[in-house]
């Protein structure tokens, strides 16, 4: 009896001992819920879109300032829930201070940045990713971060990005702090995880129409590369309206925050659809897009091979001033031209058919309307030159003959009314 109740009571124990070790593995695997994203980047870029379309919605809201909004991160392993802050900064340069409200020194560390530029003026994506890039950090210079701190938070992205090589790479166990800094790699290191999204890459077929080559395109996927190793940034390639690497660039980002795992290697034939993620890339993989170039150099600025589009200047009608005696003068030749006209004749059927026309009017003679001739003798009064100054004259029953033309004096009687 007392070694059945010892044996009980032992069952008792492991079972509470499960349940104790079930709840404090699911404690530790719980999903934080202080992670934060920071989408920067010009206006029209697509942020907002991107946006909605990560969040699995269908309808986007343009705000203004610094748009707030989450996405709802689900892990099916352990039935965990957590919800990923997403800050969406105005592309309004101005607005750049705003910055400080989703990145500061308590979120610092638990903040992905998520850099936005659009294919759709690929002559803008260099200048406003450089510029994005430089306003942030400038606002982390200006965070009370601490030397120790901020040199700990380096540390991290060199190790995340040894780590991936390795992965990749099991052979490359030279891969070391000093060799990445002679790749370019990290020179530009900011302590945060980066990722570069070029989106609205459906309009490529656009910009084929326009002359643009496979060249042109290998180009730019040469300076997008370049520029996420000196920042250790992955880089996307991605279009909303088809659907392309949407779900990619998703499932990226629960890899890089939550550590779920991530397998997909790097995308680099298609050229609407490139994939670079971090730690992946090196100078000698980007200079084997070189070989297909021959008429852009590899080097050369990027201004230079991706220049802003020729647009010719809109002319704008100008209105030019005329000297009066001039402008006159063509008047009076285009009445003269219309007096000495022939008139075409009118004729009436019903006239014709109901009142035979009077001997002394012939149709054929009609003269032309005394209103012209009025006209006429008007800027003919109008072009002389007179010596004396100019009278008042008041309103007479009788006509005044000022120049020799009775239709002049009507006209002066009631000008509103020529006779």
């Amino acid at each position: 009896m007392d070694s059945s109740i010892q044996v009980d009571v032992e069952n008792d124990a492991n079972h509470w001992n499960n349940l104790l070790l079930d709840v404090q593995n699911k404690s530790r695997k719980k999903l934080p819920e202080n992670k934060n994203v920071l989408l920067l980047g010009d206006s029209k870029s697509g942020k907002t879109t991107l946006v909605t379309k990560l969040q699995g919605l269908k309808d986007s809201k343009q705000g203004w300032g610094m748009e707030y909004g989450y996405i709802q991160v689900r892990d099916d392993s352990t039935d965990e829930n957590a919800q990923l802050n997403v800050w969406t900064l105005d592309g309004d340069r101005s607005l750049k201070y705003l910055m400080k409200f989703a990145l500061n020194e308590q979120h610092f560390e638990d903040t992905t940045i998520v850099l936005v530029a659009s294919l759709k003026h690929p002559w803008k994506i260099m200048e406003s990713l450089e510029f994005w890039s430089a306003r942030l950090q400038d606002h982390i210079d200006s965070l009370n971060l601490g030397m120790e701190q901020t040199q700990n938070l380096r540390d991290k992205c060199v190790d995340r990005i040894i780590d991936y090589t390795l992965l990749d790479d099991p052979s490359y166990e030279s891969c070391t702090k000093v060799r990445l800094l002679n790749d370019g790699v990290l020179s530009k290191n900011l302590g945060l995880d980066i990722i570069v999204v070029i989106t609205m890459t459906d309009c490529i077929k656009n910009l084929e129409i326009d002359n643009y080559s496979e060249e042109h395109f290998d180009y730019i996927q040469c300076c997008l590369r370049k520029f996420c190793l000196q920042f250790g940034a992955a880089l996307f390639y991605v279009s909303v309206m088809e659907d392309k690497n949407c779900d990619l660039l998703y499932k990226y980002l629960m890899h890089r925050i939550y550590r779920f795992p991530f397998k997909t290697p790097a995308l680099i034939v298609e050229k609407d659809s490139v994939f670079v993620p971090s730690g992946w890339d090196s100078l000698k993989k980007i200079e084997v897009l070189y070989e297909n170039m021959q008429k852009i150099n590899p080097e050369s600025h990027y201004s230079d091979a991706i220049p802003y589009p020729y647009e010719k200047p809109h002319k704008e009608h100008e209105l030019q001033d005329e000297e009066e005696q001039a402008f006159l003068a063509r008047q009076l030749v285009l009445l003269n031209q219309n007096l000495t006209q022939p008139q075409t004749p009118v004729v009436r059927k019903s006239i014709e058919l109901t009142k035979p026309l009077s001997a002394n009017k012939r149709i054929s003679d009609n003269p032309p309307p005394s209103s012209e001739r009025a006209l006429a003798s008007f800027f003919n009064a109008l072009l002389q030159k007179k010596q004396e100054s100019p009278t008042v004259r008041t309103p007479s029953k009788k006509p005044i003959d000022n120049t020799g033309s009775p239709e002049l004096s009507q006209i002066d009687d009631d000008p509103g009314t020529p006779k």
